[in-house]
C-alpha cells in the first residue's frame, strides 16, 4: 500500500498545506476571542437613543466642565467655564473673562440630541476595557487604566443636565458616514453602566486656555501703529544709608516714528543714559540705519500678541494704573507687584524690571507695556501656550509677566487745519443805495449822482460776497473741529473701554512673544548693508 493511500490519499505537501490552514483559522478564532467583545443591541426608537432629553437646547447650558485625567502625573485636571452675572468666566484663572461664546455654545450642542447608536456593554468590568472609568478622585486607584474624560453640563439653576464620560476610539466603521471632525467614540452616562458607541467630535471640549479667551488681547491693528517708543531700563537694589532701596538703571530710550505713505521709520530721538541719571541725545552714526523689519516684525506682533496665562491684580489699583496713596500703604498688594517685578511709587507711576514699550496709534490710543519678572506656566498644552512654545521637561513654558494700559495721547491726532477767518468790509449803511439814487433829483449833474449809485451798489454787492465767504470759511472750519472733537471723544471712550479690560490683570506672555515686543537699541539700530559696487568699465 502506497504513502498517498494512508494518508486518505493527500501527499506531504497537501498535508502540511492543511495543517498551516488551520492553524491560521486558529489564530483567527483566538485573536476574535482577545478582542473587546459586546452584542450591539440598537435601541427602540430615536427617542430612547437620546441620551440627554434634558438638555433639548445648548442656551440651557450655564456651565461646562471638562475633568481630564494626567496619566503622566497621574492627577486630574478639572476646567470649568461658568455664567457669572451674565458674563462667562473661567474659575480655574480667577473668573479671567471667557469671550470665545461661541465655543461654550458649539460645546453644549455636541450633547444636544446626541444619540447612541448602539450598547456594546452593561457590564461595570468593561468600563476599564472602553476607556470609560469616571475620573472621580475617590474611584480612581494608583496604576489604573482606562480613565476617560468626564463633560458635565448644569443649567441656570445648578441642575446636571447632562454628564457623559467619554472613552477610547472605536476605529470600525461608522453606522452612518461621519463628517465635520466626528470620530466614534464609547461612552457611559456618569453614575451608569451601559457604554455605548456614538458619533460626538471631541474638539470641542477643550481645555485649552487660549481657546476660551479673546485671542485679540490689545485690539489694535499693525497698520495703525504710528510711534513707538522703546524705553529700555532695569531695576536693581542698591544700599542708601543702612536701607535697601530700588534703583533705575536707565540704558536707552528710543522714539521712532512710521509714516505710512511712505512705508517707512525714522527715528525721533535717541537718548542714552549709560548709567548717568541724565541723557546725552545722540544721532545715528555714519553707517547705521534703523531695523525696519524687526520695527516691522515688532509692530505686527502687537496686533498678534498671545498671552498664556493671567493673575488678578490686587484691588486698589486703578484701571491706568495709577498707584494711589492708600494702595501703596498697602503691604499685602505692594508685595503682589513685587513678586511679578512691578514697583508701585507713591508719585503714582510704575516701574517695572525690564523696562516698558510705549505704542502710538493714529486714532490717539496709547498703550503703555511693562514688562516684569520671568515666571513659568505649568502644562502649557493645557494651559493655552501655542503648540509651537518650547516647553521644559517638567512641561513648563518660559514665560514674563506684562501690565498693559491704555491713555490718550492728543498728539498723536493730525490737529485740523482752519483757513483763516477772512475780513468783511464795512456793510453800507441801510438805504445808502436808495439815497444815492433819490439824490439823481436833486439839482446835482446827473453823472456824478449815477457814480454814486453804481459805487454804493458795488459795495453793497461786495460786503454780501465776503460776508457769504467769511460764513462758509466758519462753517467749514467748525466742520473740522467737529470732526476732530469727535476724534477725541471716540479715542478717550476707547481708552475708557482698554483699561476697563486691562484693570484687573497681569497678564503673562511667553518669551517666545516678549522677544518680539521687546526690542533694544540692538535690535533697533543695524549696520547699512552695503551698497552692490558698480563693474568697472572695461579697459
Amino acid at each position: 500500500m502506497d504513502s498517498a493511500t494512508t494518508t486518505g490519499g493527500l501527499s506531504p505537501a497537501m498535508q502540511r498545506t492543511a495543517l498551516f490552514l488551520l492553524g491560521g483559522f486558529g489564530m483567527l478564532l483566538l485573536g476574535v476571542a482577545v478582542q473587546p467583545r459586546f452584542k450591539s443591541r440598537v435601541e427602540k426608537s430615536a427617542g430612547e437613543r437620546v441620551l440627554f432629553p434634558e438638555l433639548s437646547d445648548a442656551a440651557k447650558a450655564a456651565s461646562l466642565e471638562i475633568v481630564k485625567y494626567d496619566e503622566e502625573l497621574a492627577t486630574l485636571a478639572p476646567f470649568k467655564v461658568v455664567q457669572s452675572g451674565g458674563v462667562w468666566v473661567l474659575p480655574s484663572h480667577q473668573n479671567y473673562p471667557a469671550d470665545a461664546k461661541d465655543h461654550l455654545a458649539a460645546a453644549a450642542t455636541e450633547l444636544v440630541d446626541l444619540e447612541a447608536l448602539d450598547v456594546v456593554s452593561t457590564s461595570p468590568a468593561d468600563h476599564e476595557t472602553f476607556g470609560v472609568i469616571e475620573p472621580d478622585p475617590e474611584k480612581i486607584k494608583p496604576g489604573m487604566t482606562g480613565i476617560g474624560e468626564l463633560v458635565e453640563v448644569r443649567d441656570a439653576a445648578g441642575t446636571k443636565i447632562a454628564r457623559l464620560v467619554v472613552g477610547k476610539e472605536d476605529k470600525r466603521p461608522a453606522m452612518s458616514a461621519t463628517a465635520g471632525g466626528k470620530a466614534l467614540r464609547f461612552v457611559r452616562k456618569a453614575g451608569q453602566d451601559p457604554v455605548y458607541r456614538i458619533e460626538i467630535d471631541t474638539s470641542k471640549f477643550t481645555t485649552r486656555f487660549d481657546d476660551w479667551i479673546e485671542k485679540d488681547l490689545l485690539k489694535l491693528s499693525p497698520w495703525d501703529v504710528r510711534r513707538l517708543v522703546l524705553d529700555d531700563y532695569t531695576l536693581g537694589a542698591v544700599e542708601s544709608g543702612g536701607r535697601i532701596m530700588v534703583e533705575q538703571n536707565r540704558k536707552d530710550r528710543i522714539d521712532l516714528a512710521y509714516d505710512d505713505k511712505d512705508s517707512k521709520w525714522s527715528l525721533v530721538k535717541l537718548e542714552a543714559f549709560a548709567g548717568a541719571k541724565t541723557a546725552k541725545e545722540e544721532k545715528l552714526a555714519d553707517g547705521q540705519e534703523l531695523a525696519s523689519a524687526k520695527l516691522n516684525d515688532l509692530r505686527n506682533a502687537l496686533g498678534d500678541l498671545k498671552i498664556i496665562d493671567v493673575a488678578r491684580k490686587p484691588a486698589g489699583l486703578s484701571a491706568d494704573l495709577k498707584g494711589a496713596e492708600a494702595f501703596t500703604g498697602d503691604p499685602e498688594a505692594v508685595t503682589s507687584m513685587q513678586q511679578r517685578g512691578f514697583l508701585p511709587l507713591k508719585s503714582g507711576d510704575i516701574l517695572s524690571t525690564d523696562g516698558e514699550t510705549i505704542v502710538g496709534m493714529k486714532d490717539g490710543v496709547e498703550y503703555v507695556l511693562r514688562f516684569g519678572a520671568g515666571t513659568s506656566v505649568a502644562g502649557a498644552d493645557k494651559r493655552g501656550a501655542d503648540a509651537t512654545e518650547p516647553a521644559d521637561e517638567a512641561g513648563e513654558t518660559a514665560g514674563r509677566y506684562l501690565l498693559v494700559m491704555a491713555r490718550f495721547n492728543e498728539g498723536l491726532l493730525e490737529k485740523p487745519k482752519l483757513d483763516p477767518v477772512p475780513d468783511v468790509p464795512d456793510e453800507p449803511k441801510a438805504g445808502d443805495a436808495k439815497k444815492a439814487d433819490d439824490k439823481k433829483d436833486e439839482k446835482q449833474p446827473e453823472g456824478d449822482a449815477a457814480e454814486k449809485l453804481k459805487a454804493a451798489e458795488e459795495a453793497d454787492a461786495k460786503a454780501q460776497k465776503a460776508l457769504e465767504e467769511k460764513r462758509r470759511v466758519e462753517r467749514e472750519n467748525r466742520r473740522k473741529q467737529d470732526e476732530y472733537d469727535d476724534k477725541v471723544k471716540a479715542a478717550q471712550k476707547r481708552v475708557r473701554d482698554l483699561n476697563n479690560r486691562f484693570a484687573d490683570w497681569y497678564y503673562i506672555v511667553s518669551d517666545k512673544e516678549y522677544a518680539k515686543i521687546h526690542l533694544t537699541r540692538d535690535g533697533v539700530i543695524q549696520k547699512k548693508a552695503e551698497e552692490p559696487k558698480e563693474p568697472a568699465p572695461p579697459k
